[in-house]
């Protein structure tokens, strides 16, 4: 088993370093705080994409591009449907 990069007997060496620089009777308390941070990381990492997935689509639908992009997809089917009578 991997987990950010860890291996398990990596992560069971890291863990008895702890236990004995930390102490038996704070390191739930130490994991519970590392949790938390974990969690609020991912609860940052994710609102922090969200904002900008809604920032990318404002400046796309700002822009244009997408009436740009029908225009050329009719441009394109009306070339199609014109092409096959020459050839």
């Amino acid at each position: 088993m991997v987990m950010f990069g860890i291996s398990g007997t990596e992560l069971v060496v890291i863990l008895v370093i702890a236990l004995i620089l930390v102490g038996p009777d704070r390191l739930p308390g130490y994991a519970r705080k590392a949790g938390r941070f974990v969690r609020d990381m991912r609860t940052r990492g994710t609102a922090l994409r969200r904002q900008s997935d809604i920032d990318v689509h404002g400046i796309v639908e700002d822009s244009g591009i997408n009436d740009i992009r029908r225009n050329l997809d009719a441009a394109k089917q009306d070339v199609d449907r014109l092409l096959p009578p020459i050839r």
